[in-house]
């Protein structure tokens, strides 16, 4: 309790600040809706990002990416637009990506991570696709060339994909 009320002082005496930083008005009159907020520009204005072209590459086209990093998703090198959607009784990529051993200039194997059913034997390497990730575009996304709408700090990559241990 008592650390949840020094925190909201801290919070208003920030926003105090940085209403006196960014010229507020005098006490007592009203601020304009579109003065409201932290940012510098308008509550009201939606920033969008540029638009973007789809990958339209060919499966094989484009070598693998390296990580972000350790243990990221993979990101797919070449155009989906082909394979989407992924409903329950349709997954294309598993056509091509079901194989048991990667094969240099072949389709990249799915990792012993997506039959492995965390959740309720976590121990197992299953002969199916766990449920939880027949969705491959839930955590892989399609190279594209649009510009990071944020910066990143986060180091280059120095290793390649990471493996699940062998239980």
């Amino acid at each position: 309790m008592r650390g949840d009320v020094q925190l909201i002082i801290l919070a208003v005496f920030l926003l105090v600040v940085a209403g006196v930083a960014q010229g507020a008005p005098p006490e007592g009159e009203p601020i304009p809706d579109r003065e409201l907020g932290l940012s510098s520009g308008s509550v009201f204005d939606v920033p969008s990002p540029d638009p973007v072209s789809e990958n339209r590459t060919d499966p094989g086209e484009k070598p693998a990416l390296p990580r972000a990093y350790p243990g990221a998703p993979a990101i797919i090198p070449h155009g989906v637009a082909d394979v989407l959607p992924i409903t329950r009784e349709d997954n294309l990529c598993l056509a091509c990506h079901l194989v048991k051993e990667k094969v240099k200039g072949e389709p990249t194997p799915i990792p012993e991570s997506h039959f492995i059913d965390l959740r309720n034997s976590p121990e197992k390497i299953g002969k199916q696709l766990v449920g939880a990730r027949y969705n491959c575009m839930s955590c892989h996304a399609s190279l594209t060339e649009a510009d990071p709408l944020v910066g990143n700090r986060f180091p280059k990559p120095s290793v390649g994909p990471t493996r699940v241990p062998k239980p």
